[in-house]
């Protein structure tokens, strides 16, 4: 009781209004707690938490800071008040959301359920993330932050979460990168990125694969085609779409003109099924290379199925029309003419195997 009776004592003084007397209090305090530290659950304790947490609200920012560094690597900080920390300001917060053992699973999904991009990027980067923050993380972060958390090995994340991401990152380079190299990620979802990702990804992927047992990898074939379809069922256009290909291969117009028209009319859906048929590819990997933000998916696809320079350059052309990228149509050109020929076949063909095999389990 003597340390109780010692924090009502300096607690008596707070009634000054100097900030720098206040500051001082409050480091006094917090030095009487890590010199007598009490057991939690214990009235002491809360004594504690009550008077820490009123202190550091009445404190500024820069003495905040002081008392987040300080709590952070402590295994009995108050729960009150490493929760408040955690809700500041992320110059105050970051330490305890990076480091703190206080807070408990539930506590940190809590926290991850209503905090901005900047302080879920800190709880990203703790040793362990359970599965159910990694979720809550995933479903609120943007790609820089989610990229974080695929980047640390001691993040944990369900089947479910890996497949949110892995939609993601089909059209996010900064998402496709972190995943592709973590170790954990399923092969079945790493076969959706063949077709979307750089050059250099996409060799780190088809390396894996050869490492993996044929009878393993056609397991994971017949997942990705399940799982693929039934995201594809949500497309109600396709079955018309297919028709529509289906009819103009009977009136002898499936040909570049027609893909170039689809494109310039932005009938995505349609374009989709015609470049998978011409191609040779399924329609997802089609419908990918259509939607990704970069132009490189379209070309591999492209230059694998056998499709000419000049209908790519064409149809690289009509895409970006409109889109946040340079107007001048000539110089795009001849930068999209050099991506294309910049694909050696070698890769074109590589790519294109796993996209068959895609394909064909479809």
């Amino acid at each position: 009781m003597a340390v109780v009776s010692k924090l009502h004592n300096l607690v008596d003084l707070a009634k000054e209004k100097s900030s720098d007397r206040r500051r001082d209090l409050l480091r006094e305090v917090t030095d009487l707690f890590f010199e007598s530290t009490p057991e939690r659950d214990t009235s002491e304790h809360a004594e504690f938490d009550t008077v820490l947490s009123r202190l550091a609200a009445q404190t500024a920012q820069e003495a905040r800071e002081e008392l987040s560094r300080r709590f952070a690597d402590a295994p009995l900080a108050p729960k009150g008040l490493v929760m408040q920390l955690a809700r500041d300001a992320i110059e105050v917060a970051a330490p305890i959301l990076r480091k703190s053992a206080s807070l408990s699973e539930a506590d940190l999904a809590i926290l991850a359920e209503e905090l901005g991009q900047s302080h879920l990027r800190e709880i990203s980067g703790r040793e362990t993330v359970p599965e159910s923050v990694s979720a809550a993380i995933v479903r609120r972060g943007d790609d820089q932050t989610v990229a974080r958390l695929i980047s640390n090995d001691g993040a944990r994340l369900s089947r479910q979460t890996y497949e949110e991401v892995t939609e993601r990152a089909e059209k996010s380079a900064e998402l496709a990168a972190p995943l592709i190299q973590r170790g954990e990620t399923p092969v079945d979802l790493l076969q959706d990125l063949v077709a979307v990702v750089e050059s250099h990804l996409r060799d780190e992927i088809l390396k894996r694969f050869e490492a993996v047992d044929p009878a393993v990898l056609d397991e994971a074939m017949q997942a990705s085609h399940v799982r693929l379809e039934a995201r594809m069922m949500a497309d109600a256009d396709i079955d018309a779409a297919q028709r529509y290909i289906a009819s103009m291969k009977v009136r002898r117009q499936f040909d570049g003109a027609l893909l170039a028209r689809l494109m310039r009319e932005k009938e995505f859906t349609k374009l989709a099924v015609g470049l998978a048929d011409m191609a040779a590819v399924d329609y997802r990997s089609a419908r990918q290379a259509i939607d990704h933000e970069s132009i490189d998916p379209l070309c591999l696809i492209c230059k694998a199925g056998g499709l000419d320079r000049s209908l790519f350059v064409t149809l690289a052309v009509l895409r970006n029309a409109g889109r946040s990228f340079s107007q001048d149509a000539l110089r795009d050109a001849k930068e999209f003419g050099r991506i294309y020929d910049s694909i050696t076949d070698r890769d074109a063909q590589r790519a294109l195997r796993f996209m068959l095999l895609r394909r064909n389990a479809a």
